[in-house]
């Protein structure tokens, strides 16, 4: 067996990665080199210090770590030296010496070399996603609970939990957030950057939508702006916040294709959450309760709302039904029950084609 074979042995063993025949073939091999076994007794002290990776610098903790290895491998020479420590005596701890300090540089060499390859490395990113026509609960490593609407995708990378609690949200989730002083919860969407330590609240942010919105139930929540880093609002419980997506908004005609026009709402809007008389549930997160509640609101928004609710496509033929307003609450209703109570409010009809499309036309 070669110097790299026995080391490759031996670092399979210590990172308990070495078959039942790697094992046995580096026990046979220490039995035919038995000064060899000076060099696992070195590992095996080495592979016992504790590195001072969290606190303290990389330069104190290979100290510490030296320093630690150098007594206890003086106290292995002296204790196989039977004779005085005199002239044999301290070429024998020099020679052991020597070779502890080689065994030292080989792994700490390696380590730094994992260490570095694995810091430059770009962290793996997760993501979680819905379609259309459903709605999901994850638990995170921290504890954090986020439900997600239809149609929704949160990422965040590998370290989420260790060196951070950032996501990115594309669509609309619930969050119900662990406090961690240490480590602030973050969320980044496009147009709004929103920081907790732990606090309940929604964030409807679908691009494709003319607003995204954050909606505090309890806590407080640290607002920022992506193009406006230097501003930061503060919301408190029961308060919401609305921020337009685009100087534009996008509505579909009566072919279905969706045409462009200047938006109408104001840049920024801030208000009380809304609820519903009934039972006080809250519209802004009635959703999590498997209920959608819409108050005032224009065909052209509740149609996307029911495309993302029911899983389906809908294509307006009856342009004139896209301003007209809807106020209702469905809870659990098949989509032919929705439909129907719509159409007591505005007269339309509707009928089903391929693909899961529904198609609205005058009546």
């Amino acid at each position: 067996m070669d110097t790299d074979r026995f080391w490759y042995l031996l670092s399979k063993l210590k990172s308990v990665e070495a078959s039942p025949e790697e094992q046995l073939e580096l026990s046979q091999y220490l039995s035919e080199h038995p000064a060899d076994i000076e060099l696992l007794k070195m590992v095996d002290i080495f592979w016992n210090i504790p590195f001072r990776t969290k606190t303290g610098s990389d330069a104190d903790g290979t100290d510490e770590a030296w320093s630690k290895f150098q007594k206890r491998i003086l106290q292995e020479a002296v204790q196989e030296s039977p004779a005085p420590v005199g002239v044999i005596g301290i070429r024998r701890i020099t020679k052991f010496l020597m070779k502890a300090s080689a065994v030292f540089l080989i792994i700490f060499t390696g380590y730094y070399l994992w260490k570095e390859f694995n810091l430059s490395k770009p962290a793996q990113k997760n993501t979680v996603s819905t379609k259309n026509g459903s709605r999901s609960k994850i638990d995170m490593p921290d504890g954090t609970q986020i439900w997600l609407n239809g149609g929704t995708r949160i990422e965040y990378d590998e370290n989420y939990g260790k060196q951070n609690r950032e996501i990115t949200l594309n669509g609309e989730a619930y969050f119900d957030v662990v406090h961690n002083e240490r480590s602030p919860f973050i969320i980044h969407t496009k147009k709004l950057n929103i920081k907790v330590l732990g606090t309940v609240f929604n964030v409807k942010a679908y691009p494709e939508d003319s607003m995204t919105e954050a909606s505090l139930v309890k806590g407080r929540i640290e607002v920022t702006f992506p193009d406006r880093p230097q501003e930061k609002l503060i919301l408190k419980p029961s308060e919401k916040i609305a921020v337009a997506n685009n100087p534009f908004e996008y509505s579909k005609n009566s072919t279905g294709v969706k045409e462009k026009r200047k938006s109408t709402n104001p840049e920024i809007v801030f208000s009380a959450l809304n609820y519903q008389v009934r039972d006080s549930t809250i519209v802004e997160t009635a959703w999590v309760k498997n209920k959608l509640i819409f108050r005032s609101k224009k065909f052209d928004e509740l149609s996307r709302e029911m495309e993302r609710w029911y899983g389906i496509t809908i294509q307006v033929q009856d342009s004139a039904i896209l301003n007209e307003r809807f106020t209702g609450t469905f809870n659990n209703e098949s989509l032919d029950k929705a439909l129907d109570a719509l159409m007591l409010s505005y007269p339309f009809q509707y009928k089903y084609e391929k693909n899961n499309t529904i198609i609205i036309y005058k009546k």
